[in-house]
């Protein structure tokens, strides 16, 4: 260790090592700091019967060739080092109901993903091509999300205020395929009352498009990045 750096961070979770690697490639010293004995927090595995098990990262979305994440790995130079698997493309969720032996698919690709889900409810393929384009239409209002200069569009108050649950079952009657579409929100903790529509697209927008798990769990990151300071 040095006696003096440009940079200290606190914490060695995605976000601290992230950083951390963005300001060691514009030439600053950083120091990260980890209370732990393990690094990487959400990112952090264990290990029963000689399986790994992610704590955190089960899988991720948006990391195919030219995708978000995966522009965002290529940038920080970890893409080679990392073993990935891609889900079953079509259904990386299933959701599935205690009254219901019906599976419902949540399929990779908008097309797939449209088509899977008619197939349940044809009387309802307006709806779900509606919801698919509004999906795509406020991810594209997210400047960073997509790795374009620009902040979000502030101006746009709709934008902010519009609820998850609100648009979703203001595009059907239907009860089932409102769950179905708000199956996932498990990925964000999302709640009916507070949610807005923006946090239940972005996440699930980047699944859709592309879901992966850590073949070999998400610790490979950490070890990577810190590798490269």
């Amino acid at each position: 260790m040095k006696a003096q750096y440009d940079i200290v961070v606190i914490g060695s979770g995605m976000g601290g090592l992230v950083a951390a690697n963005i300001l060691a490639r514009e030439g600053k010293s950083v120091c990260v700091l980890e209370k732990n004995n393990q690094y990487g927090g959400n990112l952090q595995t264990f290990v029963r019967d000689k399986t790994i098990f992610d704590t955190g990262v089960h899988y991720l979305g948006g990391l195919s060739e030219g995708q978000n994440l995966y522009r965002y790995f290529e940038y920080l130079d970890i893409l080679d080092g990392l073993y990935f698997k891609k889900l079953d493309e079509d259904g990386f969720d299933i959701i599935t109901f205690d009254d219901d032996c019906t599976e419902y698919p949540h399929a990779q690709g908008y097309d797939n993903f449209t088509s899977y889900l008619i197939k349940k409810f044809p009387e309802e393929a307006d709806a779900i091509h509606i919801y698919c384009e509004k999906l795509q239409e406020v991810c594209q209002k997210f400047p960073l999300y997509n790795l374009e200069a620009g902040k979000p569009y502030h101006q746009d108050s709709d934008l902010f205020n519009l609820g998850a649950k609100a648009y979703i079952d203001s595009l059907t009657e239907n009860k089932r395929l409102r769950a179905v579409l708000a199956g996932s929100n498990l990925l964000y903790a999302g709640e009916p009352d507070k949610t807005p529509f923006y946090v239940h697209a972005l996440s699930v927008n980047s699944f859709i498009e592309s879901s992966y798990r850590c073949a070999d769990g998400g610790s490979q990151i950490t070890k990577l990045l810190i590798r490269k300071l």
